[in-house]
C-alpha cells in the first residue's frame, strides 16, 4: 500500500506516461508537460496537469484490518478518486494554432486510453489505478474554469480511481495462547 505521497506519485506517473508518448512527436521537450494549475503565472509549459478534485471512493470501501507482523493489525486505506483536467497552456509562446492544439488533446486522449492502468508505485499491483475519461457537461466544465476565475478553456477531463491511500494507525491485539471450555451435558428426563 501507498503512504501520503501516493497523490502525487499518481500525477507524476500520468505525467511521465503522457511525456514518454508525446515528446518529441507534437511537443519537443518534455519540461514542456506539466504539473500545473491553470492560473499558474509560468509560461514554460505547453501542456498543463493539473489535479483539481479529490474524493473517497465509497464503494471501494475496505472494512477489515491488515494482518501485520507479530500482534499488529492496520486500519485498512482509504480508497480515492482523483480528477484531473488536461489542458493546453495558452499562455505558451510555444502554442502556435488550434489545429496543433487539437492535435495535441488527441494525442493525449490517445496515449490515457492506451495506457489506462497505472503503476504508481514500484511493481504493487494493489497500488494500481485506472484512468477513466469524464463525461462531464458542458455547465460542469464550465464551473471547473470560474471557480478559478478564469474564462472556459478546451480541455480532457479524466479520473484515476482506485488510489488506496494507507493508514498509519496500528492496532495492537493479543494472540489467543488457551482457551477454557466448560462443558455439561443437560440431563434428559
Amino acid at each position: 500500500m501507498a503512504d501520503f505521497s501516493i497523490i502525487s506519485d499518481v500525477s507524476n506517473e500520468v505525467l511521465k506516461v503522457l511525456r514518454d508518448n508525446i515528446c518529441p512527436e507534437l511537443i519537443q521537450s518534455p519540461e514542456s508537460i506539466a504539473l500545473a494549475a491553470p492560473t499558474d503565472k509560468n509560461a514554460d509549459f505547453q501542456l498543463g496537469l493539473y489535479l483539481y478534485d479529490i474524493q473517497e471512493l465509497r464503494e471501494y470501501q475496505q472494512m477489515d484490518l491488515i494482518r501485520m507482523r507479530g500482534n499488529q493489525a492496520q486500519y485498512p486505506p482509504k480508497p480515492l478518486n482523483l480528477f484531473f483536467a488536461l489542458y493546453i497552456n495558452s499562455k505558451s509562446q510555444l502554442m502556435a494554432n488550434a489545429e496543433n492544439e487539437q492535435r495535441i488533446l488527441g494525442r493525449a486522449i490517445q496515449v490515457l486510453m492506451d495506457n489506462a492502468i497505472l503503476f504508481p508505485a514500484e511493481d504493487e499491483e494493489e497500488s494500481r489505478g485506472s484512468i477513466t475519461l469524464l463525461p462531464l457537461s458542458f455547465e460542469e466544465k464550465t464551473k471547473v474554469w470560474s471557480v478559478l476565475s478564469m474564462p472556459y478553456q478546451l480541455a480532457v477531463y479524466f479520473s484515476v480511481s482506485p488510489v488506496l491511500l494507507s493508514s498509519r494507525r496500528v492496532r495492537t491485539f493479543k494472540r489467543v495462547v488457551s482457551a477454557e471450555f466448560d462443558t455439561f451435558q443437560k440431563g434428559s428426563g
